[in-house]
């Protein structure tokens, strides 16, 4: 499961992006992932997150979602790419 969220300010003149990602490992751990920063500039930072059980990590990724939406950042329909 993916999710990318954006934010414009267009006042000072920032865009910021946040990509939440759900996955499970190999070894049958749930992996929370957070990447986020300034949209077409160099920096920003990654946040991994590992749970056991599935709900939890789900809980945690409706959480960050919901948190990213009350400080302004709005979903944004992504396609992925067929490799």
């Amino acid at each position: 499961m993916q999710t990318r969220l954006e934010k414009f300010d267009y006042v000072d003149g920032r865009h910021r992006y946040c990509i939440l990602r759900l996955s499970q490992t190999l070894f049958g751990e749930w992996c929370l992932e957070q990447a986020k920063g300034p949209i077409g500039a160099p920096g920003g930072q990654q946040i991994r997150v590992y749970y056991l059980q599935h709900y939890e990590a789900l809980q945690s990724f409706e959480a960050m979602r919901d948190s990213q939406v009350k400080r302004g950042f709005v979903p944004i329909p992504v396609q992925l790419g067929l490799l």
